[in-house]
């Protein structure tokens, strides 16, 4: 009987041990599934973590391996290289084959009015990538009149693929490669093609930035894009601009500017204007009225349909003496543009238009290419 209880305790303690080995080997097995679990979690995670700042890191050097001035540089001025004991201000504009004539025609006129004794104009020329190149002399012929430097860019038309065109080109982005084309500049003063030049532009060139990255003409614009709850403090437009280079690579501001645009393009009416007042809100200033001004008709006009659409205050005084002795004006107002025999005042000065367009024909005669630009536009 004592056999049989030893024999039964010996069982039952048999089959306890079996019982807790396979409650181990359970718990074993178990512990080993969330540990490999948690592993793979956690490997995944760092994979995509990697995946991230890889992307990241091959869209910046993307950029960066694009965005290289000289790989842009078509042709170089042959005497660029040379010293001159004059001032010396660089000047962008852009163009494609349909603003070939507007161009031409301001840098006429800011050359017809350069203090030849004192300074000398660097031009650099920011060409569509399908922009005709024998078109190159048109702006070499000036050359023949004037003394000056001119460099030609052409900019690959992959740049801005993800933006909105604006009337099937892309040239109203480059100037926001300007900080990023020309590094080693301190500053430049951008102008559009719609633009003449009646004063020497030493003394725009030499304004102070006060800390801004940019100065600008006011835009009388009545509706104002909100992005992430920002609000420019003022408004300025793109068409006439001085650009601290210096300042917005230091501060990393170049990259920014395009990445911006690419990303809220669906949202910017203004395309990049509304990008540069977004991405340097904080720092930007106003340049003396006198660069820029629009065809307004008079400072009457300007009080009774401007005024109250800018979201800044300006001297009054100051405007009229830049509406009759503008340094930089800045063909807007007038419908079609005033090189176009039917130009039209937006509202109804169209002496204004005319007298522009007699301003516009008058430059337009110290270029080799006056009989091409009247038949182009006014027959």
């Amino acid at each position: 009987m004592d056999n049989e209880k030893k024999i039964l305790v010996k069982k039952q303690k048999i089959n306890e041990s079996s019982v807790n080995n396979e409650k181990n080997t359970f718990c074993f097995f178990d512990q080993n599934k969330i540990i490999i679990v948690i592993f793979i979690i956690i490997t995944a995670i760092q994979f995509f973590v990697i995946i991230i700042l890889l992307k990241k890191n091959y869209n910046k050097n993307e950029n960066k391996n694009i965005i290289k001035g000289r790989l842009f540089l078509y042709k170089e001025d042959e005497n660029n290289s040379k010293e001159t004991n004059k001032n010396k201000i660089s000047i962008v504009m852009t163009s494609d084959d349909y603003g070939l004539y507007p161009t031409l025609v301001s840098m006429a006129s800011a050359l017809e009015n350069n203090n030849k004794k004192e300074n000398i104009l660097i031009y650099h020329l920011l060409l569509s990538h399908d922009f005709n190149m024998e078109y190159i002399e048109y702006f070499e012929s000036l050359k023949e009149n004037y003394d000056f430097r001119i460099n030609y860019y052409q900019i690959p038309n992959n740049i801005f693929n993800n933006v909105r065109r604006w009337k099937k080109t892309y040239t109203v982005y480059f100037k926001l490669l300007i900080p990023i084309i020309f590094p080693d500049f301190e500053r430049v003063i951008y102008l559009d093609s719609d633009t003449l030049i009646f004063k020497d532009l030493s003394e725009m060139f030499n304004l102070p930035f006060n800390n801004n990255y940019i100065l600008g003409y006011p835009f009388h614009t009545p509706w104002m894009v909100t992005i992430n709850h920002k609000h420019p403090k003022i408004y300025i437009n793109a068409g006439v601009l001085l650009i601290n280079i210096n300042k917005i690579r230091r501060d990393n501001k170049d990259f920014e500017l395009i990445d911006f645009t690419r990303k809220y393009t669906k949202r910017l009416f203004f395309l990049e204007q509304d990008g540069i007042n977004f991405v340097y809100y904080k720092k930007m200033g106003l340049l003396p009225l006198k660069y820029g001004v629009y065809l307004y008709g008079n400072i009457t006009n300007f009080k009774k349909k401007y005024l109250y659409k800018l979201k800044i205050k300006i001297n009054l005084n100051e405007l009229k003496k830049a509406i009759d002795d503008p340094s930089i004006v800045h063909l807007c107002c007038c419908n079609p543009k005033v090189w176009y025999r039917k130009t039209k005042h937006e509202n109804k000065f169209n002496h204004i238009c005319k007298r522009y367009q007699r301003e516009f024909y008058f430059y337009a005669n110290k270029t080799k290419y006056y009989n091409n630009i009247y038949n182009e536009y006014m027959n």
